[in-house]
């Protein structure tokens, strides 16, 4: 997908969802979801489904906002069709109204994004912290859209929020992250990039993904 589909512009993530591009969080020591068809085949086959036959047809949401994301499911869309024999569908909403089918609970399967609010593996993780879950079906769940609730997570999480050493602040949150991936919560797929054309006569200009841009150093050299 980060090859073929948007041409370079794109980390794969195969070691959890928080991305590599945090300083001092144990990336690689997540264990990702490998790819194995033949293991998720023989998953089908002992839930009833032999090579996806009679597996219910389901619909992978999607909201509006470019090209790539529809190519993306597309591309989802055809992988799990030609390895498992498993057949979705693609709906495209509106943002506000796909937000609502999300957070309502009413989608059942959709691709989506996370741009952190700031650089740090907790902006990430809270996601899925169960206290952001309400009590009933009735309620919106704002954060957690997932309403994912792992007694084992939560601690992890609340543990690595408090404490106050770094290094095993940020061992904490990746262990966390090893929860989501073993109880398969969320698929990882990708950490975008950005292409960006810079005028050679701009110097000092901060490049970063968090996209903060401090000019106060920034000039135009002649």
């Amino acid at each position: 997908i980060t090859k073929n589909i948007l041409r370079g512009c794109g980390i794969p993530l195969n070691h959890g969802i928080v991305p590599p591009t945090l300083k001092d969080y144990p990336y690689e020591k997540v264990k990702g979801l490998p790819f194995d068809p033949i293991l998720a085949k023989k998953y089908l086959a002992e839930a009833g489904y032999p090579n996806g036959k009679n597996f219910p047809v389901l619909t992978l949401q999607i909201a509006y906002g470019g090209a790539s994301k529809l190519q993306v499911s597309e591309a989802i869309q055809k992988m799990l069709q030609e390895n498992l024999g498993v057949n979705i569908e693609l709906t495209l909403l509106p943002l506000t109204q796909h937000y609502q089918r999300v957070e309502s609970g009413k989608a059942v399967f959709w691709i989506d994004g996370w741009t952190a609010d700031y650089p740090d593996p907790e902006n990430f993780l809270q996601l899925f912290y169960g206290k952001f879950v309400p009590e009933t079906m009735d309620e919106y769940s704002l954060y957690n859209t997932s309403r994912y609730q792992s007694a084992v997570f939560d601690s992890l999480y609340e543990k690595a929020t408090n404490e106050s050493d770094s290094k095993l602040r940020m061992e904490l949150f990746g262990q966390a992250a090893q929860v989501l991936e073993d109880d398969a919560v969320v698929i990882p797929i990708l950490c975008r990039k950005s292409i960006r054309l810079l005028n050679k006569k701009v110097m000092n200009l901060p490049l970063n993904y968090m996209e903060v841009r401090d000019f106060s150093k920034v000039y135009f050299k002649e």
